[in-house]
């Protein structure tokens, strides 16, 4: 019986870099119209947080943060699938069958995903006690600031790559079915 590594096959491993290289370059392409969608939440998040503004901590900021990210969201799908021929019956058939069939590059990507867990968000964490002078509300608000106008709609804009591009609007998604990467 073979056995089975629990590394993603090489072929894996090079189709989730590629994917998160054409998300950097969708996201520095249009970093202004990100940036200001991200500017929304990075507001809400930094009053909130500060404790600056009253309705940015409530139930009024949380619904405001949301309705930012569903714009761009929503601004995201319609941009990267806009110059793709989608059929939109059948979508689901063919992302589950993309999905079955690229399992190993899914694998490969939630590991790039963990490891940019790790280095943008754990090891901050755990250097924001060492600043000092800096309190924690104070570090928290600018943490949350940055990352809601960088990392958060990065990673956004790399699982709609993931997620919707590559499986319904790319062309892979209507080649016949192939040999699994697993």
């Amino acid at each position: 019986m073979a056995s089975r590594t629990t590394t993603a096959p090489p072929r894996a491993r090079a189709e989730a870099v590629e994917i998160l290289a054409d998300a950097w370059r969708f996201f520095v392409q249009h970093y202004p119209i990100i940036l200001a969608f991200g500017a929304l939440a990075s507001a809400q998040r930094f009053l909130a947080v500060s404790g600056t503004a009253d309705w940015a901590g409530g139930v009024g900021g949380e619904l405001f943060t949301a309705a930012a990210r569903l714009a761009f969201v929503a601004w995201l799908a319609r941009t990267l699938l806009r110059d793709r021929p989608v059929e939109w019956a059948g979508a689901g058939a063919r992302w589950s069958a993309w999905a079955s069939r690229h399992r190993a590059t899914l694998l490969a990507s939630a590991g790039l995903l963990l490891l940019f867990l790790i280095v943008f968000k754990a090891i901050p964490d755990a250097l924001a006690g060492r600043v000092a002078g800096i309190s924690e509300s104070a570090w928290m608000s600018w943490e949350l600031a940055i990352k809601n106008v960088t990392v958060i709609p990065f990673t956004m804009v790399w699982m709609t790559v993931l997620l919707a591009v590559r499986p319904i609007g790319h062309a892979a998604a209507h080649e016949p079915p192939s040999e699994p990467d697993h």
